[in-house]
């Protein structure tokens, strides 16, 4: 089930980031079968994620506007994207124009998105936060309160 979840959701990238893939696309850069890639696309329209058959030869594509913000990197993915920095400068002449400034968004993104994980879990185990004082538990916001009679 596993395995089939993360297929769902390559699948779903894959088509964001390419409108009007064909299944036979799909299957290949999921390393299965196109019938597979069909009972996928079934199983992802049941979950009311709107994704659409254009028409034969047309492939796939998102209806309306959903999107999915694929900054849930595996650290080894994410080491792999910032190791493009280290080649910028070398491989810049290959690149169009504007890949630079959508790579430095994309990692802008990914950091606060990172950033953003990490102060939830401080938060949800009761760490501090840097710069913040640690929150009162509930007697002692009580205690400001009431006075002793």
């Amino acid at each position: 089930m596993t395995d089939r979840l993360i297929r769902l959701m390559r699948i779903i990238t894959l088509v964001q980031a390419k409108p009007g893939i064909l299944a036979r696309e799909l299957a290949d850069r999921c390393s299965i079968t196109e019938r597979t890639i069909y009972r996928d696309m079934e199983a992802l329209s049941s979950m009311h994620i709107p994704i659409t058959h254009l028409g034969y030869g047309k492939g796939y594509q998102f209806i309306g506007s959903f999107a999915l913000y694929p900054f849930d990197w595996t650290e080894e993915e994410a080491e792999s994207f910032k190791a493009l920095a280290k080649v910028m400068n070398q491989v810049k002449p290959l690149l169009p124009v504007g890949f630079e400034e959508a790579y430095e968004k994309v990692m802008a993104a990914h950091h606060k998105q990172r950033i953003e994980r990490m102060v939830t879990k401080l938060h949800e185990i009761g760490t501090p936060l840097p710069g913040k004082p640690a929150r009162k538990s509930v007697a002692e916001e009580e205690s400001q309160y009431l006075m002793p009679i």
